[in-house]
């Protein structure tokens, strides 16, 4: 049987899925409730991806060592 995949888009969506199983029915019931929409969820990470963020600093004692730097005489 074949799932569709359905995403809650807006706070008070519902989803409801029935399913049949030895003669008996199931009735699920999803509700979203969250605090932002799918789209404010998206740009929040799209924006959080251009944070800038510090480098690691790199000990001159591995530049030094893999050739990158050399001493200074």
């Amino acid at each position: 049987m074949r799932q569709e995949a359905i995403m809650f888009l807006f706070k008070g969506d519902f989803r409801v899925n029935s399913t049949m199983i030895h003669g008996v029915q199931y009735v699920t019931f999803s509700f979203y409730d969250g605090d932002k929409d799918l789209f404010q969820k998206v740009g929040d990470l799209i924006s959080d991806s251009f944070q800038a963020s510090e480098p690691d600093e790199i000990p001159n004692e591995i530049l030094l060592d893999s050739g990158i730097a050399s001493e200074k005489e």
